[in-house]
């Protein structure tokens, strides 16, 4: 059985659907049982909405800068981005807009919030580098350290923050949004790492997974969760990222 994405609050946008999605709506095909047996009433299943988009750039991420909890503003072109995202979701009905309490990310969402208040919450800030923020990512003496160890789970980076530990922050934040809303739609914006870890907690993705990916400042995913279901996980195509289709 195919799905069609047809939701009501959703603008006429070319979604690029992730693996995942493709994976489970095959694996359901390949599994289902023949037309008329089992059918049963089926109870309605409640689906919630999480579009995450990561905060407009900043000086720093023009720059190459490791910026973690460093609380850098958005720059002129973050501050469009933010106004282009505000675009892309018009028309939605969202319930909620949630930010870390770093400017970057709050400020982003304050643009594009529109009616809903924005509630900040600590736990989505982004993950903690310790000595290596404000050091740029191909520094010819710290980058290399940088990279080797930035992804071992349980280097915690000279006074940062480890993968395990922002595994465990990221959960429980999670945790919470998801059980003050079960469905409707809500806009997430975040942080690099923080993003990554949101979707290796929902889709149990592996570390080496996570660093397959990397959203851009003006990316905009759409996590699908329905009650019964596998999640899935979806990409706004723009002509700027075309080369994802």
């Amino acid at each position: 059985m195919t799905r069609r994405l047809l939701h009501s609050d959703l603008p006429q946008w070319d979604w690029h659907r992730s693996r995942w999605a493709v994976y489970t709506l095959l694996f359901g095909f390949l599994i289902s049982t023949p037309a008329a047996a089992q059918r049963k009433p089926v109870p309605a299943r409640s689906t919630l909405r999480i579009y995450l988009a990561r905060h407009g750039q900043t000086d720093w991420n023009l720059e190459g800068r490791t910026q973690g909890g460093t609380d850098i503003p958005l720059n002129a072109t973050g501050r469009q981005q933010a106004q282009d995202l505000k675009a892309h979701l018009m028309g939605l009905q969202l319930d909620a807009v949630y930010s870390s309490t770093l400017r970057r990310s709050r400020d982003t969402a304050e643009i594009v919030h529109g009616q809903v208040p924005v509630t900040s919450l600590p736990g989505l800030g982004e993950r903690r580098f310790g000595k290596f923020e404000g050091r740029l990512t191909n520094d010819p003496e710290d980058g290399p350290e940088f990279q080797r160890r930035q992804w071992s789970p349980d280097d915690s980076l000279d006074g940062g923050e480890s993968l395990n530990g922002l595994r465990e922050r990221v959960r429980a934040t999670i945790d919470t949004i998801r059980r003050r809303h079960a469905s409707g739609s809500i806009l997430i914006v975040g942080h690099a790492y923080t993003n990554r870890m949101i979707l290796s907690v929902i889709f149990g993705l592996t570390i080496e997974q996570m660093r397959l990916f990397d959203q851009s400042n003006d990316e905009l995913y759409l996590i699908e969760l329905e009650s019964g279901s596998s999640p899935h996980l979806w990409k706004l195509i723009t002509e700027k990222n075309l080369k994802d289709l």
